[in-house]
């Protein structure tokens, strides 16, 4: 369940990169992004046991999708001055999520 919700969340940011200017649709990239978060929370309490070699991918997602559902709640659109740390955030979910679609 958490490889095919890191697929979810690299499509996502696939298809929504941050670009240097232009709006960009933050508020429903948040809401998808918390949903995934969501999934995979509750998969890491449906196993058992420990999540062998990839936990710490899976914890640098879980933890990267918090903060950008923190820094970015309450925002529909990206405001210019946030448009570098959105940039920092989603790439290093972008990165992470590509890593983990298809092994865990």
């Amino acid at each position: 369940m958490i490889a095919e919700s890191a697929g979810r969340v690299a499509a996502l940011l696939d298809a929504h990169p941050v670009l240097g200017s232009g709006s960009y649709p933050i508020g429903a990239v948040v809401r998808s992004l918390s949903a995934e978060l969501s999934v995979m929370r509750q998969a890491v309490e449906d196993t058992p046991g420990p999540l062998g070699p990839d936990a710490s991918q899976i914890a640098l997602l879980m933890m990267c999708l918090q903060h950008v559902a923190v820094l970015f709640h309450g925002f529909e659109e990206l405001p210019d001055s946030m448009r570098v740390q959105a940039r920092r955030e989603l790439a290093t979910a972008h990165q992470t999520a590509r890593k983990l679609r298809g092994r865990v």
